[in-house]
């Protein structure tokens, strides 16, 4: 009977090693897939020709021209596309009217020029917005196998603990029919022990995986650089001018790492976590956990929400260039 107790405890410390084992199972030929370009893609807006320039017998132009024709929304998009100055032309010329040919053509030449940015602009959100998709899906696959491996793991765990506690109460139950109180006070100490670690292993895991982004939008969008090199210049432009109907003139990007930290996607203000998750979320890449993992993601998808709402802006902006033909 000691040789059976002993050999349904040996079962169970062998299955545990079975169970502990770190299964690094996360489908990495699915979740490395390349977001960004395959080949450098050039900054729209420093590869366009200069803007046309009013000839010498046009008026003067002033800005102020753009009160009353453009919404507030729309001229500060136009400044975020550096095409201001092609709207004061437009409308200097539609004041002149349709005197000539050369001047309806010049008109015509700075209404083109002014969709043609527009147009560029719409492609550079859409690019921006597709690799923030992408990445958010990528940690997010990511984080669906990781769950899917923990969630394998917990069952092992809980099948071993109540099967071992069984099993257990079975060979004590018998060594105390066998009057051999304590070999069995024994083995129930120690099969109880090995049952209530499996339980609790149920609950405690540490799935991880060592997930690598050295193409990083959100280091871009924390540091905040003058100029950035993934974001084309039109979307950063609109996303780091000072927002004029905040009350502290904060841009998208300062208000969207405010949301961020409101959200906890970071940890606690001055938290160890905080600190970790700030070298990994905004360096290369490193160890992440399933809650890093979603807490990435969520990031992500806020950056692509505020990159997709400029195309209303753009949309707005084309829609009152297009109506003062008809004015």
């Amino acid at each position: 009977m000691h040789v059976r107790a002993l050999i349904c405890v040996l079962l169970l410390v062998l299955a545990s090693g079975c169970v502990i084992g770190r299964d690094t199972r996360a489908h990495p030929a699915t979740v490395e897939r390349r977001c960004g370009p395959v080949s450098l893609v050039h900054q729209s807006a420093n590869h366009l020709p200069s803007l046309i320039h009013p000839e010498t017998n046009s008026p003067p132009l002033d800005p102020a021209v753009l009160a009353g024709r453009f919404s507030p929304q729309s001229q500060r998009i136009a400044e975020s596309l550096q095409v201001k100055d092609l709207l004061v032309q437009l409308i200097a010329l539609e004041a002149q009217g349709h005197q000539d040919v050369s001047g309806s053509l010049h008109r015509l030449r700075v209404q083109q020029q002014l969709s043609n940015r527009i147009l560029l602009a719409f492609l550079d959100v859409a690019r921006s917005a597709a690799e923030a998709d992408c990445e958010e899906e990528r940690a997010d696959q990511l984080a669906d196998g990781l769950q899917e491996i923990r969630d394998q793991r917990i069952r092992r765990y809980t099948l071993i603990a109540i099967v071992g506690d069984a099993m257990i109460g079975i060979v004590s139950g018998g060594l105390g029919l066998a009057l051999q109180e304590t070999a069995s006070e024994a083995v129930a100490i120690l099969g109880g022990s090995v049952a209530t670690w499996f339980g609790l292993g149920a609950f405690f895991d540490d799935t991880r995986y060592d997930f690598q982004h050295a193409r990083n939008l959100l280091q871009d969008v924390w540091i905040g650089p003058k100029e950035s090199t993934l974001i084309p210049a039109t979307v950063w432009r609109h996303l780091t001018r000072p927002l004029r109907e905040d009350p502290q003139h904060y841009s998208l990007r300062e208000s969207l790492i405010l949301r961020w930290r409101q959200d906890g996607r970071l940890g606690e203000a001055g938290s160890e976590r905080e600190r970790r998750r700030v070298a990994l979320f905004f360096g290369d890449g490193g160890s992440y956990d399933i809650e890093d993992l979603r807490a990435r993601a969520a990031m992500l998808d806020l950056l692509e929400s505020d990159i997709n709402l400029m195309s209303q802006d753009l949309e707005r902006l084309l829609e009152e260039i297009l109506l003062q033909d008809v004015s």
